[in-house]
């Protein structure tokens, strides 16, 4: 994996609305953007109800390894992963080669309608990681730090 680029504000508008459109559209609860290696990026919607930084490391974990098993019996293709649940469920969908989208909405919610709306999110946001990654800024690597604190390392704030 590469390095993940510094956000500036430009960047995080970007996700801001793309998240948001999301939610509405859809009706699902929260969207997170994580870095494949665990660290939540940015986050929208009503997380009150849930540690959306262990929740984006247990995510990615899961993700990670039910993409690995697929590699073990030659799926390539592999771009979400459901999970259902009583009350509320979870669609994580691939963005890039560093990122995942992942979405909490009500379980009367199909996944069907989740990534009919995730898929063009996932892909606007790839194309904002790449602008930003345009910019030549040094990227952050992300092995050493605390997973509890990484959010601040992404919003780059632009000088007065």
């Amino acid at each position: 994996m590469s390095q993940f680029p510094q956000l500036n504000q430009e960047d995080l508008d970007h996700l801001n609305a793309v998240m948001g459109e999301l939610l509405t559209k859809s009706e699902a609860h929260i969207a997170l953007l994580v870095e494949k290696a665990g660290y939540l990026i940015h986050q929208c919607g009503n997380p009150a109800s849930i540690d959306t930084t262990t929740f984006a490391t247990l995510g990615s974990n899961a993700y990670n390894a039910v993409q690995f098993m697929a590699q073990l019996v030659n799926e390539n293709n592999f771009t979400s992963m459901y999970q259902q649940g009583e009350n509320f469920s979870t669609l994580m969908v691939n963005v890039d080669e560093n990122s995942l989208l992942v979405i909490v909405f009500p379980t009367h919610l199909t996944v069907g309608s989740m990534k009919y709306y995730a898929n063009p999110a996932a892909r606007s946001i790839a194309d904002r990681i790449v602008v930003a990654t345009g910019r030549g800024t040094q990227g952050l690597d992300l092995s050493d730090l605390d997973p509890t604190d990484v959010q601040s390392l992404f919003h780059k704030k632009e000088p007065l």
